[in-house]
């Protein structure tokens, strides 16, 4: 009778084992799964993730400017990117290389402001780049005079004068083969014409220039910041383009798209 018990309470000590086994088992598989699911999860929520700009927002097409300043920088490129900062906004500096080795300082703060910093020759002069040739070694030198001041080498490069007429095929052929991009504009403020004009005559015509003229979803607009009215009209522009609906963005290599006057699209 005994050993008929021993070898009862036996069988249950072994049942009672295997249903404890059987029960771990699923809760064993079950944090496999999870684990699995949480391994291919989002790193970050969706809204951190950086993006392109839509195209559209709320159904309408978005409106977009770039602000571009030429022949800097100088004694009122610090006034430019106060206001740009004041306005939460970043653009293109197209640079000569002897300015920028006469301000390196600001070179460096336009780095840091977060605008494009772009090529402008060494010569300004139209003879010399565009009869005689020396467009594309007038910019590769200013290239490498801003590669020295911050260790970034530009490709962009706005032609002075535009690329029309004098950036020939021969030219733009020359431009391709030293990796060189160009970008035109689509408005010219025509600030540089206002010099000898008084203030309260030459800021109102700036602006209107600009604003008149931006009736594009995209435009780039040309401007200058080594003038006086430029500097008083750059305000007046972005609050009248802000009220036309335009956002505000930045050049950008990666995201480079054709603007040129030949509507050359290896540019």
């Amino acid at each position: 009778m005994k050993k008929k018990k021993r070898i009862l309470f036996v069988g249950i000590a072994v049942i009672t084992a295997l249903i404890l086994m059987i029960v771990r088992v699923p809760k064993h598989t079950a944090a496999v799964d999870i684990s699995k699911e949480v391994h291919h999860a989002p790193v970050m929520p969706s809204s951190f993730t950086p993006k392109d700009a839509p195209l559209q927002y709320n159904h309408s097409k978005r409106k977009v400017v770039y602000l571009t300043f030429d022949d800097g920088p100088g004694a009122y490129t610090p006034q430019v990117l106060s206001i740009l900062k004041q306005n939460h906004i970043q653009a293109a500096f197209f640079l000569i290389g002897s300015h920028a080795q006469q301000y390196p300082s600001l070179v460096k703060q336009e780095l840091q402001s977060g605008d494009y910093i772009g090529l402008h020759s060494m010569s300004h002069t139209y003879k010399k780049l565009y009869v005689q040739g020396t467009f594309v070694p007038e910019m590769l030198e200013t290239q490498q005079i801003i590669k020295g001041i911050i260790g970034i080498a530009p490709r962009l490069a706005r032609p002075p004068y535009g690329s029309m007429p004098g950036l020939t095929q021969q030219l733009r052929n020359q431009a391709v083969e030293a990796h060189l991009l160009v970008w035109d504009w689509t408005i010219d403020s025509l600030d540089w014409t206002y010099d000898k004009k008084p203030l309260d005559r030459s800021v109102p015509a700036i602006v209107n220039n600009v604003l008149s003229h931006a009736v594009r979803d995209r435009e780039v607009v040309l401007m200058h910041d080594i003038h006086p009215q430029s500097v008083q009209a750059l305000p007046l522009i972005i609050e009248g383009l802000r009220a036309k609906g335009y956002d505000f963005e930045v050049y950008n290599e990666a995201n480079h798209f054709p603007m040129n006057f030949w509507h050359d699209g290896r540019l």
